[in-house]
C-alpha cells in the first residue's frame, strides 16, 4: 500500500507542478496588445509595385477638356452634350500631379475640321499652351508638361455636326512617367 500511496502522491505532485508551471507561464508571458497586432496585420496601402497611380485613377483624373468654337480660353461649357467646368477639371489634374511627382503629361491640342490646316494647328497649340500655363500657375513644374498640336488630324468623333465638332475641340492628356 505504501507503494500505491507513493505513486498516488507522486502523480498528484506532478499534476500540481504542471498546473502551477502553466499558470506561471501565463503570469510571466507579456500580454500582446491589440494595437500591435492590428498594425502588424495591416500593411501600409500601396498604390502598386512602382508607386504610381493605377490606370483607373489616371483615367478618372486626366479627362479631356473642351473648348468653344474658335476659342482657347478656359471656361465652363454646357452645350452640345458637353457639361464641363474646365478650370475645375484642371484644378483636379494639378492637385493630382503635385501629389504624384513621377507623373508627366503631354497635352495634345485638337480642333474640329473647320478652318485651314495651318489655322487649326495654331489653335490646337494655343489650347494646349493655355492648359499648360494654368497647371504651372497651380504649382506643377513646367518640365513635367509637354505640349503638341494635332489640329484636326485626330478627331474623337468622325461625324460632321455640331455635337461631333464640339467633342473634337479638346485637349487630350497623354500620361507618362518620369
Amino acid at each position: 500500500m505504501n507503494r500505491k500511496m507513493i505513486s498516488l502522491t507522486a502523480a498528484v505532485a506532478v499534476t500540481a507542478f504542471m498546473s502551477y508551471g502553466c499558470m506561471c507561464n501565463k503570469k510571466i508571458a507579456k500580454p500582446v496588445q491589440k494595437t500591435e497586432v492590428t498594425q502588424a496585420a495591416k500593411p501600409a496601402p500601396v498604390i502598386n509595385k512602382v508607386g504610381v497611380p493605377s490606370a483607373d485613377q489616371l483615367k478618372a483624373i486626366f479627362v479631356d477638356i473642351h473648348f468653344n468654337f474658335d476659342k482657347y480660353n478656359l471656361t465652363t461649357i454646357d452645350k452640345y452634350g458637353i457639361q464641363q467646368n474646365v478650370t475645375q477639371r484642371l484644378d483636379a489634374v494639378g492637385t493630382f500631379m503635385k501629389k504624384y511627382p513621377s507623373i508627366k503629361v503631354r497635352i495634345e491640342g485638337n480642333c474640329d475640321e473647320r478652318g485651314t490646316e495651318e489655322y487649326n494647328l495654331a489653335l490646337g497649340l494655343k489650347r494646349a499652351e493655355t492648359a499648360k500655363q494654368y497647371l504651372i500657375s497651380k504649382g506643377v513644374s513646367q518640365d513635367r508638361i509637354d505640349i503638341i498640336s494635332y489640329g484636326e488630324d485626330k478627331p474623337l468623333v468622325e461625324e460632321h455636326n455640331e455635337n461631333a465638332w464640339a467633342k473634337n475641340r479638346r485637349d487630350h492628356f497623354s500620361v507618362l512617367t518620369k
